[in-house]
Formats: C-alpha cells, structure tokens, sequence
C-alpha cells in the first residue's frame, strides 16, 4: 500500500538514496541478493516458504563471511520464522532449519 502523502519523505526518495520496494512484487525481482531474499520470506505462503528458507540458509551460511554477520541475518530468518509458524515453538524451529547452534 503506498500513500500519495510522500511530502516530507520527497527529498529522500528523489535524492537516489532509496529506493522503493513492494513487497506483492518481490517475486518479480532477481533474487541475486540475500537481503532481498530474506524480506520475500514475509510474502510466501507457509509451504513454501519453507522450502525457501532451507536454500536461503544455505546461501547465508556459503556466501556470507564472518564480516558480514551471518549469525545475524539467520537470527532474523528464524525470527520471522517464529511468526509464520505460531504452532512451532523457537527451539522447533531451530531444530527444523539446524539452527541450534545461533543460541
């Protein structure tokens, strides 16, 4: 949902500083990157997301150097799992995506 009432957000969004993203259109874009990917989780439905998440892992653990933070960007991906899945507890999810070893 975008709002036509972008006033005092205008010199930022015509600076080149941002850019904007919706979320109904993720699906369209290259899923090069894996912020992008990591937010396109938010979007899918639950089965599938699952499946996603398991490649996106993956790649967070082969791409990613320790510079980079990860741990981080997984801790987010098992919390934004936690809230697609209310009927598994976090130590489930952890499990389920071998993401134990974070704690």
């Amino acid at each position: 949902m975008d709002t036509d009432n972008i006033q005092r957000y205008r010199d930022m969004l015509t600076s080149g500083r941002v850019t904007r993203l919706y979320l109904d259109e993720l699906e369209n874009l290259n899923q090069s990157s894996i912020g992008l990917a990591t937010v396109q989780l938010i979007t899918l439905p639950e089965a599938e997301a699952i499946d996603v998440t398991r490649q996106l892992i993956q790649r967070v653990r082969n791409e990613l150097t320790s510079d980079q933070k990860p741990e981080e960007l997984l801790q987010l991906i098992e919390t934004v799992l936690v809230y697609m899945l209310p009927r598994l507890s976090r130590r489930e999810v952890e499990a389920m995506f071998s993401l134990d070893e974070l704690n």
